[in-house]
């Protein structure tokens, strides 16, 4: 999957995705995310008609901040507080 060069070990778009369990379309989504939203690195090594290849190193750091990130919890909006025929209670409406 991943090859060798020069003691870096280099992974293609393709090891990433497999890693990561995402694809292609999501890291590209990823790459061009804002600055404070930890945008994934840009390749390494990228050539013209070949496929883009990072440092494994660089991909990893970038696992690890991605999952330390705060994220808004799943559904958590349904356990806003509802009134009495169960219709969601807002702070926002008057």
């Amino acid at each position: 999957m991943s090859k060798k060069t020069d003691n870096f070990e280099l992974m293609s778009t393709r090891d990433i995705c497999c890693q990561l369990s995402i694809s292609p379309r999501t890291l590209e989504r990823y790459r061009k995310r804002p600055s404070d939203g930890n945008p994934f690195p840009e390749p390494d090594c990228s050539y013209m008609g070949g496929s883009n290849k990072w440092l494994k190193t660089k991909v990893h750091e970038w696992q690890a901040q991605e999952m330390s990130r705060p994220v808004r919890r799943p559904m958590s909006h349904l356990n806003l507080p509802r009134d009495s025929k169960g219709q969601l209670i807002r702070s926002d409406v008057a």
